[in-house]
């Protein structure tokens, strides 16, 4: 049992017997320290007020942890800080065999070095695989509700975003209606999709079945797509992620795949992601684009903490995913206790999709009101279901990779808000 859960918690102590020493109390979960990041120039925690929030709002927005990095990273980090000379620095042999190794050792998908371009990160690599594939003007399709940036990197670099929604069934989990998604690629022309496998933010692990699906239908229209990775590695216990390049050699050809350590091992500061494309031919257009905005050396020390993650950060992550799922289990448990928000079903990513859906209905609360409801009445500062498009109005994004009394922080919070306008609401009614 997790120390995260509440069953865990709730375990009554073995009885003491005189002749046998007391248990020692166990250890607290190195990933339940409260780390102090105030003062660090942290996005997260630092820049509440240039972004219009209140100092105090309990920050569970943006997708970075509370969790420092593995102890074999941050060795590895100080080895190479303690040599002191910071020059140009290119992916070697070591880093590209720690790159494969990783990837054959979790996913069985077995990578060729020469199909890997590093760039600073996955969003960049979105926006350039936007470039290097479809010109002006041109249709390409994101799957929504999704990552915010999907839409911003096709209309940023002037093409025409195709949503397609995905469908949420009666158990709250997402699927996608295939039947849809060719009708838009029809009708739009488009030659291009952006796959978030796992999905960002509804949590969905897409099974293999349904990634074979996606395939067949995209294969027909000479459909590229650009499957960002980066919560590969956050599948959490029971489910597994599946590369779509690693379905067969007729898909990976036509695939682009964004994987990053950044998400994983808290590493999103040091600027490092992977891009595999197998099809010579697309992976020349990609680092066309790349050098075209003056790109090439990669940062020194994202290379470095990249290559210790993958080739010393295996048990850290499973621990990791073990806290990760105990997390979302304590909130869906706290969630009976504020009736009319709900978490829909999580298989992946430290992300909690959370369903407001019931409390909109009981209190008259409008969906555009939602964010500032839960940032001045809870104070807490989460990422707004609007952000991410279609079916995301009603709906929240809470990060759940933080310490458990962070958690509990923001439960609290949201259970006293919460109870406050329902008796606001039942108080209203009674003096209508």
């Amino acid at each position: 049992m997790h120390p995260y859960d509440d069953a865990a918690q709730a375990t009554p102590p073995a009885p003491h017997h005189p002749s046998t020493p007391p248990r020692p109390a166990p250890a607290v979960s190195d990933f339940d320290l409260v780390r102090e990041r105030r003062g660090t120039s942290s996005l997260k925690w630092d820049f509440a007020a240039q972004r219009g929030r209140p100092r105090d709002a309990l920050p569970l927005w943006v997708a970075d942890m509370d969790h420092a990095t593995p102890p074999a990273v941050t060795s590895a980090l100080l080895w190479r800080t303690r040599h002191g000379i910071f020059g140009y620095s290119e992916p070697d042999d070591d880093y590209h065999e720690a790159l494969t190794g990783w990837l054959a050792r979790r996913y069985h998908w077995r990578v060729e070095a020469s199909w890997n371009t590093v760039t600073p990160g996955v969003v960049p690599a979105l926006a350039l695989a936007v470039r290097a594939c479809t010109g002006p003007g041109q249709a390409v399709i994101i799957e929504e509700p999704v990552y915010y940036p999907f839409r911003e990197v096709v209309e940023d670099n002037g093409r025409q975003v195709v949503a397609v929604p995905l469908v949420r069934g009666p158990e709250g989990r997402y699927h996608r209606d295939l039947a849809a998604l060719e009708d838009a690629i029809v009708s739009s022309g488009a030659r291009l999709l952006l796959l978030c496998n796992p999905h960002n933010p509804v949590g969905r692990v897409w099974e293999r079945q349904e990634l074979e699906a996606l395939a067949r239908v995209t294969a027909r229209h000479g459909v590229v797509v650009v499957s960002d990775e980066i919560h590969a590695d956050l599948a959490l216990p029971g489910h597994a992620t599946t590369p779509l390049a690693s379905l067969d050699e007729a898909t990976a050809a036509r695939t682009i795949t964004c994987t990053s350590p950044s998400k994983a091992f808290n590493l999103a500061g040091l600027q490092v992601a992977n891009i595999l494309i197998p099809d010579a031919r697309l992976r020349a257009a990609f680092r066309r684009e790349l050098g075209a905005v003056g790109y090439s050396q990669p940062n020194a020390l994202g290379l470095v903490a990249c290559r210790a993650a993958y080739t010393g950060g295996q048990e850290w992550l499973d621990d990791l995913r073990e806290h990760i799922a105990a997390a979302h289990r304590h909130v869906v448990a706290r969630l009976e206790r504020i009736p009319g928000v709900e978490a829909t079903p999580c298989e992946g990513t430290y992300l909690a999709w959370l369903d407001c859906s019931g409390l909109l209905q009981a209190t008259a609360l409008a969906a555009e009101e939602l964010d500032g409801f839960l940032l001045h009445e809870a104070g807490l500062w989460l990422d707004d279901g609007r952000i991410f498009g279609a079916g995301g109005q009603g709906f929240t994004r809470l990060n759940v990779a933080c310490p458990r009394a962070t958690l509990d922080e923001a439960l609290d919070r949201l259970e006293a808000a919460v109870a406050a306008l329902r008796a606001r609401t039942a108080h209203l009614a009674l003096s209508a």
